[in-house]
């Protein structure tokens, strides 16, 4: 096991591409053939530094709407019932990575283990439906509850306030460098997981 994960007292994990995996084009493939890459360019194709899927993460506006300007953006007005089918069942895609595996023996040594995930609405519900690593947390905060994302100090700031954690005791996991700065900054150790 990784010294990391043996000298911190709190882990903090991001979930996609770190507990599981997160691959767009296994996701797009839920959507019907005739408007798959239309629709996933329009959702993750990033515009002035954001894409819509990033809308969805922060939960900000209602999925409807996202979903409509989605459809829109992709040409296929009037496939928003393919958008929306595919924020439920795209949890099915998803695979355990070798870190979830290790979240009971974690336990087992009393690290506290939580989970910070920039995460859209109803997905997020269903993904911890079907992986049961996640009753083993001590806690979770999900960008689009909170309607702020990594790497916004806000969200870093209310995971340490809500669950009383000490920065110089946590080790945070994330796939993204710009996620894991951000912890820097505030005196938690990162660690960019690159898998």
């Amino acid at each position: 096991m990784d010294e990391r994960l043996l000298n911190a007292k709190v882990i903090i994990f991001d979930i996609g591409n770190v507990l599981l995996s997160f691959d767009v084009e296994k996701v797009c493939r839920l959507l019907p053939e005739d408007i798959r890459s239309d629709v996933q360019h329009a959702m993750f194709h990033e515009k002035d530094g954001s894409c819509l899927w990033a809308q969805l993460d922060l939960g900000a506006r209602p999925n409807e709407d996202i979903v409509r300007d989605i459809a829109e953006a992709s040409g296929h007005p009037g496939c928003e019932k393919h958008i929306h089918s595919l924020l439920e069942d795209f949890p099915k895609t998803m695979e355990m990575l070798p870190l979830s595996h290790l979240i009971p023996e974690l336990k087992k040594m009393g690290k506290r283990i939580f989970a910070l995930t920039n995460y859209p609405e109803p997905s997020l519900t269903r993904t911890v439906e079907r992986f049961p690593f996640f009753a083993l947390m001590d806690g979770m905060v999900v960008s689009s509850r909170e309607k702020t994302v990594k790497p916004e100090e806000k969200i870093y700031r209310l995971l340490m306030n809500r669950y009383d954690i000490r920065p110089e005791e946590a080790l945070f996991i994330d796939d993204r460098p710009e996620n894991i700065q951000a912890a820097e900054k505030l005196g938690i150790t990162g660690w960019h997981y690159t898998g």
